[in-house]
């Protein structure tokens, strides 16, 4: 995270505007950014000289254009007001015995 907010002190963005070109979410940034001020460290430093053993590198992994779902085939609302999603090809058996504990217990 320390190269991350080193590349946004570059790029003369808004931390929403990076976070939002980069798919991380501005809460992340901001804790972050927190965390290494409240610990006294500058953002924008290069890397300290650690042993090997204690490295940790980070590497950015583009989001996804879409992320495909599977709709639920079924929903069922029960009188308690919870709501029971059944996706497609279900066993009709074990449904029928969650829909009995929880008709019970609900």
């Amino acid at each position: 995270m320390r190269r991350v907010l080193a590349r946004w002190k570059r790029s003369g963005l808004t931390l929403r505007e990076f976070g939002q070109q980069r798919g991380i979410p501005l809460s992340t940034l901001t804790w972050w950014r927190q965390v290494f001020r409240r610990a006294g460290e500058p953002v924008n430093t290069a890397s300290k000289s650690v042993p090997s053993s204690d490295v940790v590198v980070f590497t950015e992994v583009p989001r996804p254009a879409t992320v495909p779902t599977t709709p639920p085939a079924l929903e069922i609302v029960l009188r308690s007001g919870h709501l029971v999603r059944v996706p497609a090809g279900a066993d009709t058996g074990t449904l029928q015995q969650v829909l009995q504990v929880l008709q019970a217990t609900c």
